[in-house]
């Protein structure tokens, strides 16, 4: 049965006139009227180019953090079902009620994002409930009603469609294993809410009830947030939580509301196309290193700004912050040393030009350039221009760079120097130049056996000698590979040098990337095995697949270091092709039936779950809305 759902105007009309709040049994007309009055129509802003099905709400609909997985809100599970016509943003703060979202300025801020066709699903109640907070609590009768009033013509005033979710019911079984009730008399609230404005309702608390019995007590187990010792490592000591949910139950929860917002034909048919689809849930959901409504603190660097280097900004982010900080780089070349210390997580560097070229971190010291306080000379890792050990960095749209001049240091006994160094555990670089010549990019860990995790995405690495190189995981993913011309007829360098200790599964991954050169046919290995100090546990792991190899690979791409033999290490390619490829006894090819052992997901996952491919796919719920709220932070300017 299709539920009668008022047009947008009537439903200004009714909120101006305070017919929504007499209906509902709120206040009165004076109180309706001074809320109209105080939130006049506007003109609803410009579409875009698809609906956004927005979630606002508490935990149980947020979408949660990296650092919580398993734990998952429905909002953030929703994506999954969805098809191509629509997407979903995660806008649920853990912890808010209907007032305290409001009262903090969030409604201001989704209802700034909304646009004409767009979808705001409202789903409150838990927290409501906390009457002996203040802050929080709301009567169900009066001020739950006038909130919730709030989000309703809102969401219509900028000609989007809102819709009223009651609140999912917890884990609660009597003795005699019959789920039970917990939310006292919001439910109904909602319902009357709903029927007395005419909002399309979903009234997830009965469904859930209803399911949460067909599982029963200990069935529920799998759908809340139940984890034994050490079974995830977010949760070293378990967890048994009755109100929040794992991927499975979450995504048990957005079907429940993705079955009633189509049932009732509140959306087009066809939006969840994957509604009775098999989908893995834990490993199809996105966790973000932070949620949407965790504001970031904004650094602006260059001309006019604060910080005239991004040292300086670095400088000023404090150690240990769980929140995180944007560095903006204005277009310019920056010209000194930056490091990021391991006690400065969730850092990003986000170039402001138009093209990563705009803006470029750069020095020039090497492995054998003295220190000015004479104490030596830096080292391979001391010339790094950046420095990287806070974990959960990301960088995007620069350069960084090494332009030290080997020709003009030809006496110079170690020329290495490094452009970017990296051990702080899940990097992600999108859209980032990497420039130098030997030992370009160092991708390490922060000791043996410790795995630390990087991923490159559409990015350009050039370099001559041994230039991706260190024990690290690293992923490349539709990069460029660019070795340099050092004018030799047979031998113009090597890729890369990984050192992964024996314990550890992946080194590097090279998928759908380009191997490019001007250098001669043949002339350029795709790596040999760096066994740091003789370390006889650094067996090197990489794999080439699916990529295109210029003609400057040489057909024997794998070659002896040091003494140690390539044929000791884990080389391989799979399904490669271009004029630089081929299979040959000295070209081994992993077994097609390991390849799902050696994907993408396989070498960022590790025992966290990590998954930064999904971000901005149909999979994430967070993404940011341009030229919103949601992308605004503290900016320090």
């Amino acid at each position: 049965m299709r539920r009668f759902k008022p047009s947008r105007r009537s439903l200004l009309t009714a909120v101006a006139a305070g017919a929504v709040t007499a209906a509902a049994g709120l206040a009165g007309p004076g109180a309706a009227a001074s809320h109209a009055a105080a939130r006049p129509v506007v003109a609803p802003p410009p579409g875009r180019p698809k609906p956004v099905i927005f979630v606002v709400g508490d935990s149980t609909s947020s979408a949660y953090q990296h650092s919580e997985r398993p734990r998952t809100g429905w909002g953030q599970a929703l994506p999954l079902l969805l098809g191509p016509q629509a997407a979903v943003f995660d806008y649920a703060w853990s912890g808010a009620s209907s007032k305290s979202f409001a009262d903090a300025g969030l409604l201001h801020e989704v209802l700034e994002m909304l646009r004409p066709g767009d979808y705001l699903l409202i789903s409150f109640g838990h927290n409501d409930e906390k009457v002996q907070d203040p802050a929080r609590g709301t009567d169900p009768q009066t001020t739950f009603k006038e909130y919730l009033q709030k989000y309703i013509g809102g969401a219509a005033e900028r000609g989007a469609q809102p819709v009223l979710v009651t609140p999912v019911e917890r884990r609660r079984f009597s003795a005699l294993g019959v789920a039970q009730d917990s939310h006292g008399p919001y439910p109904e609230a909602v319902r009357a809410l709903a029927a007395a404005t005419g909002t399309p309702l979903v009234d997830l608390t009965a469904s859930s009830k209803d399911l949460w019995q067909q599982l029963g007590a200990e069935g529920t187990k799998s759908h809340f947030l139940y984890a034994a010792p050490g079974q995830y490592p977010q949760y070293p000591e378990g967890v048994a939580d009755n109100t929040h949910f794992q991927a499975e139950g979450a995504l048990a929860v957005a079907r429940l509301v993705a079955r009633e917002l189509q049932a009732h034909q509140t959306v087009p048919p066809g939006y969840f196309q994957y509604l009775d689809a098999g989908l893995d849930a834990l490993n199809g959901i996105h966790w973000p290193s932070e949620r949407p409504v965790d504001k970031p603190l904004v650094l602006e660097v260059g001309a006019g700004s604060a910080f005239a280097t991004v040292q300086a900004a670095v400088d000023a982010v404090p150690a240990g912050s769980t929140r995180r900080t944007q560095i903006r780089i204005a277009p310019g070349t920056y010209r000194g040393t930056v490091r990021v210390p391991a006690n400065k997580p969730r850092i990003s560097f986000i170039g402001l030009g138009e093209k990563p070229q705009d803006v470029v971190l750069v020095y020039n010291n090497a492995s054998g350039t003295a220190k000015p306080d004479g104490t030596g000379t830096f080292g391979t890792g001391g010339s790094a221009s950046v420095r990287i050990d806070g974990p959960d960095f990301t960088a995007s749209n620069l350069t960084f760079s090494n332009d030290f001049d080997e020709g003009a240091n030809q006496d110079m006994r170690n020329r290495q120097a490094v452009a970017l160094f990296l051990t702080g555990d899940r990097a992600v670089l999108r859209n980032i130049r990497c420039l130098g010549n030997q030992d370009t990019l160092l991708v390490d860990s922060p000791t043996r056996g410790v795995q630390s995790r990087f991923f490159f995405s559409d990015c350009y690495v050039e370099g001559d000698v041994d230039f991706i190189f260190g024990r690290g995981t690293a992923v490349f993913s539709g990069c460029e590979i660019r070795s340099l011309d050092r004018g030799s007829d047979t031998n113009n360098g090597y890729v890369s040098a990984g050192s992964l200790n024996t314990q550890l599964k992946h080194g590097y991954l090279f998928t759908g990337c380009r191997f490019v050169s001007d250098a001669a046919s043949g002339s350029v290995h795709l790596g040999r095995p760096w066994h740091p100090s003789g370390d006889v546990d650094a067996i090197a792991q990489v794999l080439v697949r699916d990529s295109w190899l210029g003609a400057h690979i040489s057909s024997a791409p794998w070659t002896d270091m040091s003494g140690f033999s390539w044929q000791e290490a884990r080389f391989h390619e799979l399904n490669n092709n271009g004029p630089g490829s081929r299979i040959t006894a000295t070209r081994p090819q992993l077994d097609p039936a390991l390849a799902r052992e050696f994907t993408l997901e396989e070498y960022l996952r590790g025992a966290d779950g990590w998954a930064p491919q999904l971000a901005g796919t149909r999979a994430d719920s967070t993404q940011e809305m341009a030229g919103t709220a949601a992308a605004a932070g503290t900016v320090t300017r």
